[in-house]
Formats: structure tokens, sequence, C-alpha cells
């Protein structure tokens, strides 16, 4: 979503019109669930997708005869082979798509694009709300940025607090299709060597910010890793004192020596944190976890850290084992 904010603000700077899809709500087996999102231009696909194939083609092609207008509508596919508002695909399910028009030169459209923006840069929860009306060919659009409790930040909403604290996590209230601004999340590497620069470039591709963290100044450079959101150049004996963590964010330890290792793991399990991989060989990971619990550390916590860290698909050159370690961390992404 935040690559769809910066091309509507670079839009609306431009004088130029475009429209956001939204999947409003899906049914059965489709490609891509509610919330997923595009937005599409004079020239096509902007960014984004809603899952390519058929419903993507159809929907680009709905949303470019749409350009220019002010009223926003809704559409009801079947996801089939055949019958009423097919679209000869085999997923058998069906998606109700959202059509909101984004007019050059509309600040409440610009208001909110910067809002998000800025949501996503400082990671601040935030609920994104679309005007839409299932019973009406068109309806009068509107867009507005509210806060986690309900409060407009941006733009217009016809959504009370009230109502809005009875909504589960994304849906329709009062005219309003309401969905969470899916924040990153960011992803700390201790160790900026082979796996370490290659696994920022892995989980930086699958939506997350990346974090390098390294003692050593010949591995912290910008420009040998430029997938990282930043460096952090400090001691792993001392990362509180560069770098604070928080509940959400993820630890991959992977530094240049065990000891290293071992004083990041010690530190990382001394507070909640989503997710800790470290990697390493049988024997390195036994005796980790030996040090760690002669520290207090218990058994709960060295339990759910991951060790060795990435899936097991046998993986041997530093690509190879930063593939393991995304499909890692979408797949905890995913279920937790």
């Amino acid at each position: 979503m935040r690559e769809i904010a910066e091309h509507i603000i670079h839009a609306l700077n431009d004088g130029t019109d475009s429209v956001l899809v939204t999947v409003m709500k899906h049914r059965g087996s489709a490609p891509r669930h509610a919330g997923s999102q595009m937005l599409v231009d004079g020239s096509g696909l902007a960014c984004g997708t809603i899952g390519g194939g058929a419903i993507e083609g159809h929907a680009i092609a709905e949303a470019q005869a749409m350009l220019g207008e002010r009223h926003g509508q809704v559409e009801d596919l079947a996801l089939k082979l055949q019958g009423k508002n097919s679209l000869g695909m085999a997923c058998g399910g069906d998606a109700v798509l959202l059509y909101t028009p984004v007019v050059a030169g509309d600040e409440q459209w610009g208001q909110v694009a910067r809002g998000l923006v800025r949501c996503f840069e400082e990671r601040v929860p935030a609920y994104l709300a679309l005007a839409c009306c299932e019973e009406a060919p068109a309806f009068e659009s509107s867009i507005a940025l509210l806060d986690e409790a309900g409060a407009c930040m941006a733009g217009c909403c016809n959504v009370s607090k009230e109502q809005f604290g009875s909504l589960k996590l994304k849906g329709i209230c009062n005219g309003c299709y309401l969905m969470p601004i899916p924040l990153p999340t960011r992803a700390i590497v201790f160790g900026g060597g082979h796996v370490g620069r290659a696994a920022v470039a892995a989980l930086s591709r699958v939506g997350f910010d990346c974090t390098l963290f390294e003692c050593r100044p010949d591995f912290a450079r910008p420009e040998d890793v430029p997938a990282a959101k930043s460096i952090v150049l400090g001691s792993y004996e001392s990362i509180a004192a560069s770098l604070s963590l928080d509940a959400h964010d993820y630890a991959l330890i992977m530094t240049n020596t065990h000891r290293y290792d071992y004083a990041v793991l010690s530190q990382v399990l001394r507070q909640p944190l989503a997710y800790v991989g470290m990697i390493g060989s049988r024997k390195k990971i036994a005796l980790g976890r030996k040090l760690m619990l002669e520290e207090g550390i218990s058994e709960e916590a060295l339990d759910a850290v991951h060790m060795p860290i990435g899936l097991d698909i046998k993986a041997e050159t530093p690509e190879e084992i930063a593939v393991s370690i995304a499909a890692e961390c979408i797949l905890h992404r995913a279920t937790n």
C-alpha cells in the first residue's frame, strides 16, 4: 500500500487521474483476498495487484473507463468458467471489487496519501476508509485515514468512533469499507556478511523493512546493502546503546563470530519479540542453548527460537539460505 500511496502523490502532483481498485470481499477460492489493491492509470497497471490474470485484466479495463470520474462503483464478479458475471476462470469463487477514483487536484486524496506514507515511515497503526455502496451503480466517492481508535486523521468519513469500535479488522460500516493499513514488519539482521546481505535483499522484496546491525564499518556501507532501510553501526554486546527493539520486530542473528551470536541471542531473549532466529550448526545451537540456560534464559524462550534459522530446503549458498530464511519469515508472519 505504501507504493500505491507514493504513486498517488506523484500522480496528483503531475495532474494525472488514476483509479484505486480494492478487493472488498471474496468468497471461496480467489487469486487474492479482501484488502488487496492495485492502482490503475491511463497507461494501465501503475502498481499493486489483485491477482493477475483475467480478473486483473478486466478490472484494469473497467478502471481506465472511469478515469476522470468522481463517482465510485462496486462490481461483483464470478471467478467461474461460465455463468452470470463470469470471467471464465476456474477458481470457483467470487470477488467484489471497489473502484475508487483518484482525480487530479483532489486535495482530500493528497492529505490521505501523505498521511499513509507517514504511517508507514513512523509505523503508526491506522485504517483506510473508502466510500462504497453495493446497491447503487455509482456513488459519491470519499476517502479517509483513521487512527486505531477511529478518529479521522485526514479526509472525510461517516463512520463514528462507536461504529468503528464494533468492527473487527476489516469490513463495511455505514457506507465505508474499512481496512487496516498493512504496516511492514521490521526485520533486524545482525551481521552484514554474505548471508546477512542476501537475507536483507530477500526479505526486502517480500515486504519487510530491514535494518542491518553491524559492528564492522567495512561491512556496514550503504552502497553494499542498498535494500536495507537503515544500517546501525554498534556493539553486538550492547545492542540497546544503538537500537531499540519492540514486540513486533523480527531478530535474525548471523554475526561474524559465535561469541557475538550468543551475545545477541542473550539480549534479544530478555524482551518480547515477534520472531527470533539464529544461524548455525547443531553443535553451535546445542552449545548456545547450554550457555543461555546458564544465563537464566528459560527453556520456553529457547524453544521459541528458530535454530537453525530458515526452512529446511537443503540450502547451501548465501542466496539459497536467504530464500529459506525469507520463506520462514513469510510463514511466521502469515500465521501469527
